[in-house]
């Protein structure tokens, strides 16, 4: 606990969590369960926040001091915002099957919603030998249900049937209804590879940072270019009438220099302005461009694009 502490101290949050999921496994105490969540918000793992502030809350005891009083509504805040990037899914499989929401390993416990990402996962129960394979969309905010039962072996009634719960095989209800999502009857069929996760909310804070930042930058540098300039201008004229005809003279050399500074200034401002550019138009692209396959229909009515953005 006291590495954790200091390794928050320092900055290194991914570590602070490591220790502290060390401490969760010697004892599962309220301290671990909300220190878990409240790094892994921090994190910008909105999912492991929810599970492990829910927790935290159901652990909790009840506040007695002011201090335990400010750390219960912290936590409490932080959940639900946590709450606000995610939706839920809600898994229902044969009993003692191994269940994975794209690829990662999850225990389903009496029924209660998983909290994932908003977008498309693909949902796998895995039993003996036997496999169900589902696809789903989860929208933010909102709690979708997928049920996976396993293929009738061959040879027994119903086994060369159709999908659903009464053929025993496929994904029903909501999963049967996604383009993909049932297994076949004789086993499960190769399913799409699932589509990227969806955008990291730190990414797009950080690249809307840095390019507000640069955008910043250049707005400075161009400012301190018209100061240069003044200051060349003015230098310039107490030259006398004829300028700076002898550029030895010590107004014109602080002209000179003026002008140095601004064309320095106006280059490194320009330069931040274009780098500020191209870091909005970055995020704007990583954070709009399509997580799985987009289709265009063109119809009389107008031309259609659906997808997951």
């Amino acid at each position: 606990m006291a590495q954790a502490h200091a390794a928050v101290d320092e900055g290194r949050l991914a570590d602070a969590r490591d220790l502290w999921m060390a401490v969760w496994k010697v004892e599962r105490s309220q301290v671990a369960a909300c220190n878990l969540g409240a790094l892994s918000f921090r994190l910008g793992e909105a999912p492991a926040a929810v599970r492990w502030l829910s927790l935290c809350k159901e652990i909790m005891r009840k506040p007695r001091t002011p201090g335990e009083r400010e750390l219960y509504e912290s936590r409490l805040a932080d959940l639900a915002r946590a709450r606000q990037l995610v939706g839920e899914l809600r898994v229902v499989a044969p009993a003692g099957a191994a269940v994975t929401i794209d690829g990662e390993p999850v225990e389903l416990e009496d029924g209660e919603p998983v909290p994932v990402l908003p977008g498309r996962h693909v949902v796998r129960a895995s039993l003996n030998g036997r496999a169900a394979v589902a696809e789903i969309d989860v929208p933010r905010g909102g709690t979708r249900e997928v049920t996976l039962t396993f293929a009738a072996p061959s040879g027994e009634p119903g086994a060369a049937g159709g999908t659903g719960a009464a053929g025993g095989t496929g994904a029903a209800p909501d999963a049967a209804a996604e383009p993909g999502a049932a297994v076949g009857a004789g086993g499960p069929r190769p399913s799409p590879l699932p589509p990227r996760p969806g955008p990291r909310p730190d990414v797009i804070v950080g690249g809307v940072g840095l390019s507000v930042t640069l955008a910043a930058l250049g707005g400075v540098m161009m400012m301190a270019a018209e100061k240069k300039e003044a200051a060349g201008r003015a230098a310039a004229r107490a030259a006398g009438p004829s300028g700076c005809f002898r550029v030895t003279w010590p107004m014109c050399r602080d002209s000179a220099s003026a002008y140095g500074d601004m064309r320095a200034f106006r280059t490194v401002g320009v330069a931040a302005f274009v780098a500020g550019g191209a870091a909005l138009g970055a995020t704007l692209t990583y954070a709009l461009v399509p997580r799985g396959q987009a289709e265009l229909t063109v119809s009389a009515e107008g031309i259609a694009v659906t997808g997951v953005f």
